[in-house]
């Protein structure tokens, strides 16, 4: 799937995304309040992503319309293994866009760029609590229907049930195989983005 962080839209393309006239997208551009630049000798509008979003994101426009069908995970963990094999699963289960970091420092500057639908955060990372981390994405309006799924090797039951109180949707012990994996993370992806309830997992004292 093409990252449509790259793609340039006409007037009319922004028009249907926004649900509004392609003269009131024109009128956007001409007063400056959506970004973009002027294409030939017609000065037809272009309008990259990075703009458009920025421009529905401040007008409370839902992003779904502009990110139908995409579907971005983020996996941030400290050790070389699962970066490797995380991504590797996931693009095999399913044609999702898959990124990487292995600092919470980097997380945080990849969640605000890739605004991504699931997080794969670990605990325990070495510049960084990921429940920190967790707490910062679910605290952004532009990022608090994320899904996060934490993964750990170091915390006890007791511990994952607290989870849910610093933002976290699910939770994984490691090690896990491919197939758990793969089911939590259709789980989180197929979450309406209205429906912030907890999963059992972290919820109850089973």
């Amino acid at each position: 799937m093409a990252d449509i962080r790259n793609k340039v839209f006409t007037s009319g393309e922004v028009a249907a995304i926004c649900g509004v006239s392609p003269d009131t997208v024109s009128r956007w551009f001409d007063l400056g309040q959506i970004e973009g630049y002027r294409l030939g000798p017609g000065g037809d509008r272009r309008i990259p992503y990075p703009g458009l979003r920025k421009f529905m994101v401040s007008h409370g426009i839902p992003l779904d319309r502009l990110e139908q069908g995409e579907k971005r995970i983020l996996v941030v963990d400290d050790d070389p293994y699962y970066l490797d094999i995380i991504p590797a699963a996931l693009a095999h289960a399913s044609d999702y866009i898959v990124s990487v970091a292995s600092t919470g420092f980097d997380a945080g500057a990849q969640v605000v760029d890739k605004n991504p639908h699931v997080l794969i955060l670990d605990i325990h990372l070495s510049d960084m609590d990921g429940r920190m981390v967790c707490e910062r994405v679910k605290s952004r309006d532009e990022t608090k229907s994320t899904r996060v799924l934490a993964i750990s090797g170091y915390i006890d039951d007791d511990e994952a049930k607290l989870l849910s109180d610093y933002g976290f949707d699910d939770y994984l012990k490691k090690p896990f195989s491919v197939t758990e994996l793969t089911e939590r993370v259709a789980e989180l992806i197929d979450m309406p983005d209205g429906d912030l309830s907890r999963p059992k997992r972290l919820s109850t004292a089973d």
